[in-house]
């Protein structure tokens, strides 16, 4: 109020005036700024594609039979060609010797008509759970032409959600295919399957030739 009209200093307002100056003089002055600070806008996580779950191609089949079955076909006379009924990597349990089977889920099944009524009806079906308990005989030939003695069966069971999952399972000779050919965990295979004289007989195929989009 110092430089009001209708006021005048007195020698102690001077001196005060003096004083607060002196203390102002210490600080340093600060530059203002007429920039509107801008709105820091929070830009999302970076996630690596390294943790990223990887969705496994699914494996796809040709149904044309590989050169060895059909030189198979000729060399046993089979009339009929093969047909590719099932195709899958193995999993743990395939290849698992105290557990001796190969399962075949019902998702994995190219073809499901390849056995007679009789056959099915010995087998079982959802109305018939024989829990894997009848079999049907059959053989089982590797690449290498050697014929194991394996048995099919069917393994029906019904889920808490009322959902029924069948599986056929090959047993028999099964452990001794796996080791007589070097088969292991997430090795992809096929199965064929065809008819000589009466009796049913697969093909393990363990060259799978994926179909080219």
């Amino acid at each position: 109020m110092w430089n009001l009209p209708g006021f005048s200093k007195t020698v102690k307002d001077e001196e005060k005036e003096k004083s607060m100056r002196r203390i102002f003089h210490l600080f340093p002055k600060r530059k203002r700024s007429l920039r509107v600070p801008s709105k820091k806008t929070l830009s999302p996580p970076h996630v690596s594609s390294s943790i990223l779950p990887i969705k496994k191609r699914p494996v796809l089949y040709t149904t044309t039979p590989p050169k060895w079955i059909r030189r198979l076909k000729k060399d046993m006379n089979i009339a009929d060609d093969p047909i590719l009924i099932a195709g899958k990597p193995l999993d743990l349990n395939d290849v698992d010797p105290d557990l001796n089977r190969l399962s075949i889920p019902s998702q994995t099944l190219q073809r499901n008509d390849f056995l007679t009524s009789d056959e099915g009806r010995i087998l079982g079906d959802e109305g018939v759970d024989n829990d894997g308990r009848m079999g049907l005989p059959a053989f089982l030939v590797d690449q290498r032409t050697k014929r194991w003695n394996v048995v099919l069966k069917k393994w029906v069971r019904t889920c808490d959600s009322g959902k029924v999952l069948q599986n056929f399972l090959l047993s028999g000779d099964w452990s001794g295919v796996v080791e007589a050919n070097g088969l292991k965990e997430e090795d992809n295979v096929s199965l064929w399957f065809f008819r000589l004289n009466g009796f049913l007989f697969f093909a393990l195929d363990l060259k799978v030739t994926p179909l080219t989009s």
